[in-house]
Formats: structure tokens, C-alpha cells, sequence
């Protein structure tokens, strides 16, 4: 036989466990049988097998042939990432993660859609901090990163990848000025992104009366982060103590919250977390 026929028939093999036989040489049709072969290939890619497991394609027993055919060996410790890019990413950002984490590591990543990379890193270290810096540096687009908990059942790699793409949303809605996503990092956000939209807005009818204004927002989050400082907000606002505590008054008085005390101001970080959610919601 033709070696070069040889050579696809067994590459087919290796591919699907299907044996294939030439009966006559001269119909055969070498550029159709790599066809064939690079088509399985794609198919049985560990990148084609990831985000097939990821979207839940398979059935129960095709996902296990699957999972054994990643090749990982039981045990071991693994993160699965989430790189979200709104401005869209394309397979030179797969190139790039790749050549920071060459060989066996970078076969386990996928492009989910045009916005999201998923990579499943065989390891305990958390990459996230030199992935998003090589992504924004050498792929130039800005990025979001959610990363999972370590884990060694890799038949959780659906569970965990539905839960990154709630966290990515989460953060998106309500932090959207955080780059990094980890577990516990979702605070209240994670509690009001379950709440009903007709909760959440009762909730500022009852509490606030309205949909609080961008601007107040800015200022009531300084004030939040700065403990409820006066002289830090100004300072960090470069604000004038007096101008800011005649702002502060007057979004006291607007929304009916005293937020120099622990109380009000509790109450109004929930009332623009919830305002941030009720936003999103109403434009869906």
C-alpha cells in the first residue's frame, strides 16, 4: 500500500478506533483522507473535547470518554479560568496565554465565544494576576478574569464553568471597576443578583424612593471606602471638607438616609448596589 495512504489510514485510526481499508489505490484520494483525518483531529482536540464538556453537549457516558480523553490523571489540582474581554478576543489571545504556559497546560484552553476564553490550568497557583497583565499588555484590549477554587474531579469542570460566568456577570454588574473574581468575592452582589426585580424594587421605594443618580453614586461609594472619613474623602476627591459636606447634606436630604452613620450608609451601599442591578435588568 501507498505509505502516504498508510500513513492517513493510521492516523484515522489512532483518532476514532475505526480501521479503514483501500481496496483499490488508484481511486484513492489522498487530499480527502487528510481532509478526513485533520476534521477528526479538530474533533478530538483537547480544546474541541473542553469546551464541549464546558457547554454539556455530551451525554453521561460520552462525557467520560471525553474526560478520559483529556488525559488529566486522577487527582489532579486544577483551576479553571474565565477571561471575559467586551471588546472581543480572537486566537492571537489564545496564542499569547500559550506562549506564557507552553506544553501540556495550554491544550487545555478554548474560546467559548467571541468574548470569553476558558482555561483549565493543571495546578495549585493562581495565574490570574500574569494572565490579565499579558492579555491587556500584548493582546491590548481590557479584560476580566474569574477564577475557581482548586479542585480534583474533573467531572465538576460544568458546574464550574456556569458558576465563573455568574461571577463574570455578577462583577460586571456590580463591580464592574474589578478585574479579578474570586471565590467569596461577590459579597452582597452575589445575594442581590437571586433577589426578584420586583424585591429589589420595592426595597428602594421603601428605603430610598428612586433609583439613585450616578453622580451620588461616585460620592456615596469615596465615602464608603474611606470609612465614612470626611477629611480622607475630600482629600482622596481633592474636595474641599466644606463643599463635600454640603454634598453629602444634600444627598441626605434628597434620599431621606443619614450616611455618616454606620446604618445609612449600609443601607444606601445596598440601595446602589441594587440600583446598578435594576439598571442591567431594564435593559435586557
Amino acid at each position: 500500500m501507498n505509505t502516504d495512504i498508510r500513513n492517513e489510514l493510521n492516523k484515522i485510526y489512532k483518532l476514532t478506533g475505526v480501521k479503514l481499508s483501500i481496496e483499490n489505490e488508484d481511486e484513492a484520494d489522498i487530499a480527502e483522507l487528510k481532509k478526513i483525518s485533520a476534521a477528526y483531529r479538530e474533533k478530538y482536540s483537547n480544546s474541541n473535547l473542553l469546551l464541549n464538556i464546558l457547554g454539556g453537549v455530551y451525554s453521561y457516558k460520552e462525557q467520560a470518554d471525553a474526560i478520559k480523553s483529556l488525559g488529566i490523571k486522577p487527582g489532579t489540582k486544577m483551576r479553571l479560568y474565565l477571561i471575559y474581554a467586551p471588546a472581543g478576543l480572537d486566537e492571537n489571545t489564545v496564542k499569547i496565554i500559550t506562549s506564557l504556559y507552553p506544553g501540556k497546560s495550554s491544550e487545555y484552553l478554548c474560546m467559548t465565544d467571541s468574548t470569553h476564553i476558558c482555561f483549565l490550568y493543571p495546578g495549585e497557583d493562581n495565574i490570574s494576576h500574569p494572565l490579565i497583565d499579558v492579555i491587556e499588555t500584548e493582546g491590548m484590549t481590557g479584560a476580566y478574569i474569574a477564577y475557581s477554587d482548586i479542585f480534583t474531579d474533573i467531572s465538576l469542570l460544568t458546574k464550574e464553568y456556569k458558576e465563573l460566568n455568574t461571577a463574570l456577570n455578577i462583577n460586571r454588574i456590580f463591580y464592574s471597576d474589578k478585574k479579578i473574581t474570586g471565590p467569596g468575592d461577590l459579597g452582597a452582589g452575589e445575594l442581590i443578583y437571586n433577589i426578584p426585580k420586583a424585591v429589589c424594587e420595592k426595597f428602594l421605594k421603601n428605603n430610598i424612593g428612586e433609583e439613585i443618580d450616578d453622580e451620588s453614586i461616585q460620592l456615596v461609594n469615596t465615602f464608603i471606602r474611606h470609612n465614612l472619613s470626611i477629611a480622607e474623602t475630600s482629600r482622596y476627591m481633592h474636595m474641599h471638607r466644606n463643599t463635600l459636606v454640603y454634598r453629602i447634606e444634600q444627598i441626605e436630604k434628597k434620599y431621606g438616609i443619614d450616611i455618616k452613620t454606620f446604618e445609612g450608609a449600609n443601607i444606601f451601599n445596598i440601595a446602589i448596589l441594587i440600583t446598578n442591578f435594576l439598571k442591567v435588568k431594564n435593559n435586557e
